[in-house]
């Protein structure tokens, strides 16, 4: 069992790394190519994806800068609030569109981008900021929930000089495993309940609807990021914490969805999971 379960990962690690290379390629085939967009869903791996494609291009010879679209995040005092008075921190509206536009008009047309810092503690963009001016043969991978949402550009750009990524994943039962990584990561490192990840996943799908999922359809490429074998990484810590939801939960009927599609799986430790791993995201 433990070497059918070696293999099954090497051929999932590896049907991922086939796809970044594939789109590493295309890039840097393409001198035309300045913006890469990278967007998708809580938990779909834009951060390693990001990473991992930086990494190929920058050993191409050309050179690879990265952005993070939550450097843009407005700060506290400049919210805007859902009708329920919460802070929305979920969609387009929690961005300086305005600041971003400026970035990408600089960027595309060769001038100096002055690109902020946000700090998550403090909750405000620092009075500090790194400038990039892309170079002939430049790159600049831009990440973020909503990388694909045309309200980014004031204007339309040339669409040559942009490519868009657009990553999901799908398990393909009706479960959600972003949901399940969403909650093992909020566990680990927030000490998040499973009710806790529930509530706050309630609002993450709404805008993925309403904002993000929309935009998938201008990628150049898709990529699933479900990795078959994730289940018997993430199952035995999934498993305890769906456990905790209480039968007058609204979120009942699903945690026990989940429980019996995570509990035929064998569990294996993380150290199976390879060093470089988009997985590693979520432990």
């Amino acid at each position: 069992m433990k070497s059918e379960l070696i293999e099954q990962i090497r051929r999932d690690e590896l049907s991922y790394e086939t796809a970044i290379n594939n789109i590493a390629d295309r890039i840097v085939r393409d001198y035309g190519i300045k913006l890469v967009l990278i967007a998708g869903g809580s938990c779909a791996g834009k951060t390693t994806t990001t990473r991992k494609l930086g990494e190929l291009i920058s050993a191409s010879g050309r050179v690879a800068h990265t952005v993070s679209l939550d450097d843009y995040y407005r700060n506290l005092d400049e919210s805007v609030y859902l009708p329920d008075g919460t802070r929305d921190i979920e969609s387009i509206n929690s961005l300086r569109v305005d600041l971003i536009r400026e970035s990408f008009r600089c960027l595309l047309e060769g001038r100096e981008a002055k690109i902020p810092y946000f700090d998550f503690k403090t909750k405000t963009r620092t009075d500090g900021y790194r400038t990039i001016k892309l170079a002939e043969g430049d790159v600049v991978l831009i990440e973020g929930l909503h990388a694909l949402n045309l309200e980014l550009f004031g204007e339309s750009p040339d669409e040559s000089s942009i490519y868009r990524v657009y990553l999901y994943a799908d398990a393909g039962d009706g479960a959600d495993c972003r949901f399940v990584r969403r909650m093992v990561r909020d566990s680990r490192h927030r000490n998040a309940s499973a009710e806790y990840t529930y509530n706050l996943w309630d609002n993450v799908k709404k805008n993925e609807y309403a904002s993000i999922d929309p935009f998938r359809k201008y990628a150049d490429v898709t990529i699933n990021t479900f990795f078959p074998y994730e289940r018997s990484i993430l199952n035995d810590d999934g498993i305890k914490l769906l456990a905790t939801v209480e039968p007058e939960s609204a979120h009942y009927e699903n945690a026990r969805m989940l429980i019996s599609i995570l509990e035929p799986f064998p569990q294996i430790t993380d150290d199976y999971i390879p060093g470089n791993s988009l997985l590693r995201e979520f432990i």
